[in-house]
This record gives structure tokens, C-alpha cells and sequence, in this order.
């Protein structure tokens, strides 16, 4: 990204006027010769150029875009800054905590140079997403807003079930709870180390070494405890469902967001419809063996399993864009593709069907909704000064957002 700092030019006491812009809202449509006023760290304005009160205009200090686009910073709801590569859980698993921490903030700083200025992490060590959160916060390092979670909680033998049970405790990225009363405690031990968000893992995982993504590994009482309790302290709460049930117990529960939904049907989609539930279909997961294959190093049995999701995946994604389920773009990234290709999902959203639009909105005004956060994901008057300056159209080429080049600010 480039030195541009919006912050300073809005110092000064009439604003910023971003001016003679391609405005793109996060919600609507392009709007030629839009406008935009950022004053101090908020919207004052969003819209035609021709609307913007003169009042005001003649106060602030004007920046001619000469036709740049203009749009929300990006969201990505669903990311593992622990993770930096192919052979990432591998070394997660290995690593020292203080080891994860120093790559998830290098990983903070690839994320907030390719155009996303929030993020939602839906796992980690110990505690290191809610350290880089703070430590970005408090501007000690550069990284996106982080909205954090801790460990995964995981049933034994379940996803994150991958260590020796002493180890796991303080290394692994499943926290493994078994009933009611553990969950719950595990939920408030989480609530009291500062997390935003709570996630559980209710179906199994391709690679996992016990439960597959056929198989669901918390019942609907253990989903529903952790929701309800985390929903009281006023926390979000992420499912990882790749089973048929897992999917329909989250839903049930009210979950605020459900990732993956790699096998889901009719009954699936209509919970959904009686929900305020976000779906977040995470397609990096999918697309990255696709395209990776041999690189990625995964046992016949995972590939295989891959192979066997594969359209059923893209099923459920098609399924839920028809019946016009709300989705959220979340790419899983440092699980395989790298931090920084966090638009590769916006990608991979329009191959399975989305319009450019629709994309766009899956990662600001609907991922804002899905992680909780109102003040983002979109440019009107009371909201963040959160603002991407793009050279070039992401209507026309979605794919552009991957050029980092492009990003002016």
C-alpha cells in the first residue's frame, strides 16, 4: 500500500474530501463521479459528487481521484494468522507459542497490505490472536482490526484432537471439552483471556486423524451450551461444519456464523432461512487442493476425501446463493494459500457463482454483519473512515483486487 495516510490529511479540521471517484459503497453498485468525506475517522459523506453539501466541501482538503475507485476496506471473516503455509498445521503443532506469535504478526502485516483492514481469526495457540489484536490496536505493529478467538473447542478425538493430551493443553489448536458442564467453563476461561469470538469445530476435518467431515463430533446440547453461553457475555460464535449435521445442529443453536457448510440440502437451507445465521463457504479450502494438488503433501485417504467434498461443497454453495442465504467471504488462508491472497476467495466466490457484486458485498457489508462489527464494511455518513483506494475495477475483474499494486491506499 501506498504512503497515502488518511489520518493525517483528516486532521485537519474540515476533512478530507476524496474527490472525482468511482465510489463502490458496499452495498450498492458503482456510483461515477462519486464522492467521499472522511472527517475525523468517520464518514460524513458517501456518494454522487454533484450531492456533496458545499458547506462542507469548501472546509475540507480535496484529493482529485481522477476516476480511482473508491470502496470499504476488506473483511476477511475467516483466517488463521498462526498459519503461514502449506505445511502449516504441521508447524503449528510443533512450534513454541512464541515462534506462532512472531509469524502471525508477520502474517498481521501481509494481510493489511492486501487492501483488508479487518479480520476475524477463528483459531489459534494459546492466546496469540487476541495478543496481535492488541498489539495492533495499540499501533505497536501494522495489521488489519482483528477480531479474536482462542483455541478451537473441540470434542475428543474431534478436529483439533492432534497432540498428546499435556501438550494440547498449552500448544495445540483445539482445546478438546467434552458435555455441558466443560464446555461452558471453557467458554468463560476464553471470555476471561479477551476473546471476541468463540469457535467450535462440530464436524471432523479432511485431515484430521480421527473424525472425518462426514462426521459430526459435538451434539446439538453441546452446540447450543456454548452459544448460549457465549452469546451472554456478548460474544460471537463460529461453527466449523463440514457434516450434513453439524450444519443443521449449528443452525438450531442460532451460531452466528456457519463455516464451511461443505454438505448441506434442503433442510439445511430452509434452518438458514429461519436464522440470522452467516454462512462463510470458505473456498480456498476447497479450490487449494484443486489447484495445488502434490504440493500440498496430503495422505491418499485426505485426498480422496477432497475429491469426494469437492461437488458437494460446490453444491451447498449453489444451493445457498439461490435461495439467497446471506454469505460472508473468508478465505482459511495461511492453512494453505499464503496471508496476502485473502482475495483469492472473492475469486473462487464468483467461479462458484456469485456476480462480482455479490462478491464484493461477501466481503464488507455482509462480513461486517457476520463478525459484528457495524462501524466497517461500508462507506455512509456515521461509519468508520475505513477506505481502500483501488487503481482499477473490480465489477469488471474481481481478480484485479489480488494485484497488490493496484492498492493506492
Amino acid at each position: 500500500m501506498s504512503s497515502l495516510d488518511f489520518d493525517s490529511f483528516s486532521a485537519n479540521p474540515g476533512g478530507l474530501l476524496l474527490d472525482n471517484c468511482r465510489l463502490l459503497d458496499g452495498v450498492a453498485g458503482y456510483v461515477e463521479r462519486g464522492a467521499v468525506l472522511l472527517k475525523e475517522g468517520r464518514v460524513a459523506f458517501a456518494g454522487a459528487g454533484k450531492d456533496v453539501p458545499q458547506a462542507q466541501a469548501r472546509e475540507a482538503r480535496k484529493l482529485d481521484l481522477a476516476g480511482l475507485t473508491v470502496m470499504p476496506g476488506l473483511i476477511d471473516c475467516h483466517a488463521h494468522l498462526v498459519y503461514s503455509g502449506f505445511r502449516s498445521l504441521e508447524e503449528v503443532d510443533r512450534s513454541s507459542i512464541e515462534v506462532a506469535t512472531l509469524n502471525g504478526a508477520l502474517n498481521a502485516r501481509k494481510v493489511i497490505d492486501a487492501g483488508y483492514t479487518t479480520i476475524r481469526d477463528v483459531g489459534t495457540i494459546g492466546n496469540v490472536a487476541v495478543a496481535i489484536r492488541d498489539a495492533v490496536a495499540q499501533k505497536r505493529i501494522r495489521g488489519p482490526r482483528i477480531v479474536a478467538s482462542g483455541q478451537i473447542l473441540c470434542s475428543t478425538a474431534g478436529l483439533g484432537d492432534t497432540l498428546p493430551p499435556h501438550w494440547s493443553k498449552t500448544h495445540g489448536l483445539g482445546c478438546m471439552v467434552d458435555g455441558p458442564h466443560e464446555i461452558r467453563k471453557a467458554v468463560r476461561l476464553q471470555i476471561r483471556n479477551g476473546v471476541d469470538n468463540i469457535k467450535l469445530a462440530a464436524s471432523g476435518v479432511e485431515v484430521g486423524p480421527y473424525a472425518y467431515t462426514w462426521m459430526t463430533t459435538f451434539s446439538e446440547g453441546e452446540i447450543a451450551v456454548a452459544t448460549e453461553e457465549a452469546h451472554r457475555w456478548g460474544r460471537t460464535v463460529a461453527v466449523h461444519a463440514q457434516s450434513y449435521d453439524s450444519v443443521r445442529f449449528a443452525l438450531r443453536a442460532g451460531v452466528d456464523t456457519v463455516e464451511h457448510g461443505t454438505r448441506m440440502d434442503d433442510d439445511s437451507i430452509a434452518l438458514f432461512k429461519k436464522s440470522s445465521s452467516i454462512y462463510v463457504p470458505t473456498l480456498c479450502t476447497l479450490f487449494s487442493v484443486l489447484e495445488l494438488g502434490q504440493k500440498l503433501n496430503l495422505l491418499p485417504k485426505h485426498r480422496e476425501e477432497m475429491a469426494v467434498n469437492e461437488p458437494l461443497w460446490l453444491n451447498s454453495v449453489k444451493l445457498a446463493h439461490a435461495a439467497g442465504v446471506p454469505m460472508a467471504a473468508g478465505g482459511d488462508l495461511g492453512n494453505r494459500y499464503p496471508h496476502g491472497t485473502n482475495a483469492r476467495e472473492l475469486e473462487f466466490l464468483v467461479r462458484a457463482g456469485m456476480t462480482p457484486l455479490e462478491a464484493l458485498r461477501a466481503a464488507t457489508s455482509v462480513a461486517s454483519l457476520a463478525i459484528k462489527r457495524p462501524l466497517v464494511g461500508m462507506l455512509e455518513a456515521g461509519r468508520m473512515a475505513d477506505v481502500l483506494v483501488f487503481d482499477g475495477d473490480p465489477m469488471a475483474d474481481i481478480a484485479s483486487l489480488q494485484d497488490h499494486g493496484r492498492i493506492v491506499a
